[in-house]
């Protein structure tokens, strides 16, 4: 069983900016699902793969010039994302991607209607690409207020690479500092503040409500640091890592193997693949995951 935390749909609509990215490297033709676009294709191919729950950080903000990148805007529904989760319960989890510059809606109220009209548990912000700030930016409190009051977990991109306009927006010390003011907020790292791993590994391990995905960044540099982490429980860290592929950005069934293949222990495979996820995104309690995953 398996919950990745970064498995963006690749169906209809939902699929334009990731297929518009794949084309532009030359790997399309790596995603079967991407070139056929239908919620068949998604789910034979994640499944295959062994994904029992994708959840999909889609984002809806607009693009940003970052460093060499001239990086598109994200255009993903909240509402086809809603109607998907809606159709597959405990296999599918929506993230609402929220733009924070309120550009292609208003932030808060697009939060507020994703929470209530689709039971959304999750919201994907990229401050770095829109309004362009670091994640500690006082501009943002007002979402993070609401996040936590409305007990969603927040998904930043914390990645120095497309993250925002300069490496230093992934420093892990940002994240800490929105985790401090906002204890009972639950924050997940997407690709794990890349490239300043060994700062985020012991930030992650002092915070009660961070945790870390890496997922496409898992085995580039670095990549020991991870492993050793987890494999010595340091400061607890074995708690505090979450499995994502990137998917549909990384072939997912090659993901999945190479990093069964790292070697972990049954229980602790058990707790990166599925338990901290359902620790993160406030699944333990929900009948559907309870029963899916064996907490009943």
């Amino acid at each position: 069983m398996i919950i990745d935390v970064r498995c963006r749909y690749t169906a209809d609509d939902s699929a334009i900016y990731f297929s518009d990215r794949m084309a532009h490297v030359g790997r399309l033709d790596r995603i079967p699902a991407l070139n056929q676009r239908s919620a068949d294709a998604f789910f034979a191919e994640i499944e295959g793969a062994g994904i029992t729950t994708a959840v999909s950080v889609s984002g809806c903000n607009p693009g940003a010039r970052l460093g060499r990148y001239d990086l598109p805007a994200r255009t993903t529904s909240n509402d086809a994302l809603g109607l998907v989760q809606q159709a597959h319960p405990g296999r599918f989890l929506a993230v609402a991607g929220i733009d924070a510059s309120s550009q292609f809606h208003d932030a808060l109220q697009e939060i507020e209607r994703c929470a209530d009209q689709w039971a959304m548990r999750a919201i994907a912000l990229e401050p770095g690409r829109a309004p362009g700030c670091v994640p500690s930016d006082r501009r943002l409190y007002p979402i993070y207020e609401l996040c936590q009051s409305l007990n969603l977990a927040l998904i930043l991109q914390t990645s120095g690479v497309l993250g925002g306009q300069y490496v230093s927006y992934a420093d892990p010390h940002h994240v800490e500092v929105v985790a401090e003011d906002f204890p009972r907020l639950r924050v997940i790292c997407g690709h794990g503040c890349y490239p300043f791993v060994r700062e985020a590994i012991v930030m992650a391990a002092r915070r009660d409500n961070v945790w870390l995905s890496p997922d496409g960044y898992f085995f580039h540099l670095g990549h020991e640091d991870w492993v050793r982490a987890i494999r010595l429980n340091l400061g607890g860290f074995t708690e505090k890592f979450l499995f994502g592929s990137a998917y549909p950005l990384t072939p997912i069934a090659p993901f999945v193997e190479n990093f069964r293949k790292v070697g972990w222990d049954d229980e602790v495979l058990r707790k990166l693949f599925y338990r901290n996820a359902l620790t993160a995104l406030d699944l333990e309690r929900d009948p559907v995951f309870r029963a899916q995953y064996g907490l009943v």
